[in-house]
């Protein structure tokens, strides 16, 4: 991801369909968190093989993508709850984050 854009990040959960589930995403990096929910991912299934995975895809604001160190990796996490209160989650993965030469938010037509 490039800080100071709207990226939109997609993660895989291997193996299992969500879809039908209450599903969460959260960027971590120290003390600062974003959490996307509900109308702010977007969950499919792809079929691999033989193998059904999840792709949750969520898009960052540029002030969101800005609030992380490009000198830091960012952990990336998936969760979700089904109907019967059982819970899941990914491993924590990482990813890079690189900077932008215009290290500020932009506006259109600005």
């Amino acid at each position: 991801m490039i800080n100071y854009t709207t990226p939109t990040i997609d993660l895989i959960v291997e193996g299992k369909d969500i879809t039908a589930y209450d599903v969460y995403a959260t960027l971590e990096q120290g003390i600062n968190e974003i959490t996307k929910h509900g109308d702010d991912l977007t969950v499919t299934t792809e079929t691999v093989g033989q193998t059904t995975n999840t792709k949750v895809s969520l898009t960052l604001t540029q002030a969101e993508s800005a609030s992380f160190d490009y000198t830091k990796l960012v952990g990336v996490q998936v969760n979700w709850i089904d109907s019967d209160g059982k819970r899941g989650a990914t491993r924590k993965a990482e990813i890079t984050v690189e900077r932008n030469l215009l290290d500020k938010v932009i506006e259109y037509g600005n």
